[in-house]
């Protein structure tokens, strides 16, 4: 199935409800090594955040620690004893402007990959904790000390005894070569372990999916003690066979139905599923854990079902294409990622797309083998000290940063719907030229490690860094052609608390009379990926005057639109510099452009709570 059916072919209708974007999150897929047409686990992730969000790329060498040494993430948890020996690993980090418990995503040299899915709204939300219990160390940890999946859960298991889980519910799946696994835990020191069955599919958005689970078949099930007692006793759950608990249903245990018939999860639930089984699910109690299907997933497949959206987007005819997304790629989705694991660590592929995925290429790359140097804007060790305190200098507009261009390519597409074919075009040449180049490039690196790691490791960073190059260069040459119109903002700065006015200036060329567009239609404000809201256009400003002005000076009238500063920097951070983007019309043609404007003051920010940063 080619990439522009993919995104068609299985959209279906569902009833969905108006929620803030800061509560629509991850998606994540699983395909057993026995249905995967590689012959390997395919582990795929949307992640999803709302706001001012970065996701810079960093390898994290292995290292040695001094004895006595204490790990602190968030300013309110536990502190940690730490190990002597880390390994080393790949971090997908989700830069928070208040810091991000539980959005990255790990890669780590004993080939153990790391992705999370937020599972809130938990019936008993009264958990004990141990000095403020932990969060962001459950994920930080298994990276830095896993030498497989299993030992992973073995080692949050720990964790979650010692201290306890201070978020309301999360799914981790973890991976590696031999078997994956998914570890959901309820707040607290309550959770199920499963390993993946090797001819299984699994899907999962953002409730609890483990239904009923063998707690008897304790090689591939650990419960956590007492759950089961305190299910049966609360009436949550009665097994067929009393004392037999091969049955238990997790998610009814723990999670009220609505978590599973919110419109937010039942339509990527409803439009995956409808993928993975060939059947339009209707009862959200019906959605299975998991599905054993009679055809091989692979590669392909994985991405198609973390691009797929609801019969209705784009339905706004007037504002964002993705305003009713609620299906696994939707507006709030940052990046998205198909790992297919391997036998030998560095050669783990990953396929990556750097903004919404249903209009950015899926980017060839090996995990271990180092990201790019443009994938990031500060270096590892100063990533991880300011992950829970970033200044607000580190959420500026970079252009100089990769993911730059893609975020820029997602909102222009998201209003300019349409120029969205010939960039599915464009996405299309490039993955299927991309994947014929696996065999060679994966056979150059496997004779290379004949000569040493070194040497194949520094043949999959040149192809990194390539392959990088190659999707941002045809990326930025498309918009470069779809979005040639320039704005100036006329100011140095905006201040988020003052009424006093700002200026924009759209700039008049060959191809564009400024002075004749929409006023009707016409916004500005932060850019479509920078929104927390569920996304209609009023939520930017629009403008209060207009005045035809040369403004340029090269004899066409320009149009000059006043706005006020504290509405145009409403969902901008104080203290960074801000992309600030322009909405327009003029005849039949949409107009995004966007300039760059620093915005005034300072948040000084402080931690008021554990849960601080995006549940996801």
């Amino acid at each position: 199935m080619n990439f522009r059916a993919s995104l068609m072919a299985c959209a279906v209708g569902s009833a969905l409800i108006a929620l803030p974007l800061s509560t629509m999150a991850c998606s994540t897929v699983i395909v057993g090594k026995d249905v995967s047409k590689t012959g390997e686990i395919l582990i795929g992730h949307n992640e999803d955040n709302g706001g001012r969000i970065f996701n810079p790329q960093y390898w994290v060498p292995p290292a040695k620690h001094k004895a006595g040494e204490m790990i602190t993430y968030e300013p309110t948890a536990a502190k940690i004893p730490q190990v002597r020996e880390t390994l080393g690993f790949y971090w997908s980090q989700t830069l928070d402007p208040d810091g991000s418990s539980f959005s990255d995503g790990f890669v780590n040299e004993a080939g153990v990959v790391i992705v999370s899915n937020a599972c809130s709204n938990i019936f008993d939300k009264d958990q004990k904790l141990k000095d403020g219990g932990i969060g962001y160390g459950i994920r930080r940890l298994m990276a830095e000390r896993a030498h497989s999946a299993r030992e992973a859960v073995d080692i949050a298991i720990d964790l979650l005894g010692k201290y306890g889980y201070f978020s309301e519910g999360r799914t981790y799946t973890i991976a590696d070569k031999n078997e994956a696994w998914q570890l959901a835990i309820h707040k607290g020191n309550t959770w199920v372990a499963r390993r993946v069955k090797d001819n299984e599919v699994i899907y999962i958005p953002n409730n609890f999916m483990m239904d009923k689970v063998d707690a008897t078949d304790t090689e591939n099930v650990i419960v956590s003690p007492g759950l089961i007692e305190r299910s049966i006793k609360n009436g949550r759950y009665k097994p067929a066979t009393p004392g037999v608990y091969n049955d238990f249903n997790f998610r009814k245990a723990v999670q009220p139905a609505e978590q599973r018939a919110a419109g937010y999860n039942f339509g990527r639930n409803q439009v995956a599923w409808k993928y993975i089984t060939g059947k339009k699910i209707t009862d959200p109690e019906q959605f299975p854990y998991s599905f054993t299907p009679d055809k091989k997933f692979g590669v392909e497949d994985v991405k198609n079902i973390l691009r797929l959206h609801e019969e209705q987007i784009g339905d706004d005819k007037d504002g964002w294409y993705h305003h009713l997304g609620f299906g696994p790629c939707r507006v709030t989705t940052h990046e998205s990622v198909v790992f297919e694991l391997n036998d030998i660590p560095a050669f783990i592929t990953s396929y990556r797309a750097l903004a919404r995925p249903c209009e950015t290429p899926y980017i060839p790359f090996y995990p271990l083998a180092k990201p790019s140097e443009d994938m990031h804007f500060m270096d590892a060790a100063t990533a991880t000290k300011e992950h829970f305190q970033a200044r607000d200098y580190r959420f500026d507009y970079h252009p100089e940063w990769a993911s730059a261009t893609f975020i820029n390519n997602a909102n222009t597409l998201e209003f300019q719907r349409d120029d969205r074919d010939d960039n599915f075009d464009i996405i299309e040449d490039l993955e299927e030229k991309w994947a014929d180049e696996q065999t060679g490039i994966r056979a150059q690196a496997k004779a290379a490690m004949k000569v040493s790691e070194a040497h194949a490791m520094a043949i999959l960073h040149r192809y990194n860094v390539a392959k990088l190059a190659e999707a941002r260069g045809a990326i930025q040459n498309h918009l470069d052609e779809i979005a040639p119109h320039k704005i100036v903002v006329m100011a140095d700065s905006i201040d988020p608390k003052s009424a006093a006015d700002v200026k924009i200036a759209l700039l008049s060329d060959e191809k564009l009379d400024a002075t004749k567009i929409d006023q009707k239609k016409t916004y500005a404000g932060v850019g479509r990926s920078s929104l927390t809201t569920s996304g209609v256009m009023s939520d930017l400003t629009q403008p209060k005057a207009f005045e035809k002005v040369d403004v340029d000076g090269d004899g066409k009238a320009d149009m000059v639109m006043t706005f006020a500063q504290k509405d145009l920097a409403r969902f901008m951070m104080a203290g960074a510099v801000f992309d600030t983007w322009l909405y327009t019309r003029e005849g039949g043609d949409r107009i995004a452009a966007f300039d760059t404007v620093k915005v005034a003051g300072a948040t000084n920010k402080k931690f008021s709570s554990k849960e601080r940063g995006h549940d996801r």
